[in-house]
């Protein structure tokens, strides 16, 4: 993927995350929750559709039986050897899931336990219990196909897929910082604080920002870094690396720091703060990514090193 497309990607999934999640926030009939979506939204249309009469319940019924089966219907394309038998078995389980939560999100009452009736907040739940259940079996479709892409790629076709997985990496951790931003921005609307209680708020959402955005900066990098590795002449590659090696030492550093310093203007903050936080909120998934890449740019730059240094014996 080039990098404008790229960029594209992680600003339409910014925009759609955010106006999710303000939606989500402001109309919870309609969006109970991020997870849901877009099945609590088709279980919606294909309740309005079955009240139609028998011709419209026909309808809804047709369209349900058939958004479910379109997982089925692509592992039905696959081939039938022996290394695809687990990826078409997750599509069948795919359909199974998707029919039964089509039927959930439009009737969600028949799933209440008697206690629960009579609590719309219950029936949110169980939507969201549904989206999350469809979303793991699609989770565990895809990573079965990059198990098996992974095993059987050449050199080639592996850079390849690194390339396309830190694209996709760059696109979820945009989501993520739009989701912490527009989240935060509406807390921080709602809640009725005191000046201290706004301050420390908004420091606290610049901390949840920062290492997403040093993220996906790195990513980006990492990404022009292989570009150059999969170029014959591999032209730039140490400076490349180096500016790589460069951003994730002031990333790791920046974050650390910033993660320290929360903590302590917390206890400088105590006594005029009525929303402390007691959990300890290390980005411990970004800063394993940005040793990783550390990692991964600094082996490059002492591999061409040491590439030089045997040319010249030669």
């Amino acid at each position: 993927m080039k990098k404008g497309k790229l960029l594209l990607a992680c600003v339409c999934t910014a925009a759609l995350v955010a106006g999710l999640s303000v939606l989500t926030a402001r109309f919870p009939g309609l969006f109970s929750s991020m997870m849901a979506f877009p099945l609590e939204q088709i279980g919606w249309g294909l309740g309005a559709l079955s009240k139609l009469g028998p011709a419209g319940n026909g309808a809804a019924v047709a369209a349900w039986v058939g958004l479910s089966a379109i997982p089925a219907m692509c592992a039905l394309r696959y081939g039938r050897g022996k290394e695809t038998r687990w990826e078409r078995a997750a599509l069948y389980l795919l359909s199974a899931v998707l029919l039964l939560a089509l039927y959930g999100m439009t009737n969600p009452s028949l799933f209440l336990p008697p206690l629960a009736q009579g609590f719309p907040e219950y029936a949110k739940m169980i939507k969201s219990v549904f989206g999350v259940c469809v979303w793991a079996v699609a989770v565990l479709y895809l990573v079965l196909r990059l198990i098996r892409l992974f095993r059987l790629g050449k050199k080639e076709q592996l850079l390849a897929y690194l390339q396309a997985l830190l694209g996709i990496l760059c696109v979820l951790f945009t989501g993520a910082a739009a989701l912490a931003l527009s989240s935060g921005a509406l807390a921080l609307q709602d809640g009725a604080r005191l000046d201290a209680d706004t301050c420390f708020g908004v420091f606290r959402l610049i901390l949840e920002l920062v290492p997403y955005l040093f993220d996906i900066a790195i990513l980006l990098g990492a990404i022009d870094l292989l570009a150059i590795v999969q170029s014959p002449e591999q032209d730039g590659i140490v400076e490349s690396a180096g500016r790589l090696s460069d951003a994730c030492c002031l990333a790791l550093g920046v974050t650390t720091a910033l993660t320290a310093a929360s903590n302590i203007v917390q206890i400088c903050l105590m006594r005029r703060l009525t929303d402390l936080s007691v959990t300890v909120n290390i980005p411990i998934l970004s800063i394993a990514l940005t040793v990783l890449i550390l990692l991964f740019a600094r082996l490059l730059i002492e591999n061409k090193r040491l590439r030089d240094d045997n040319s010249l014996f030669i």
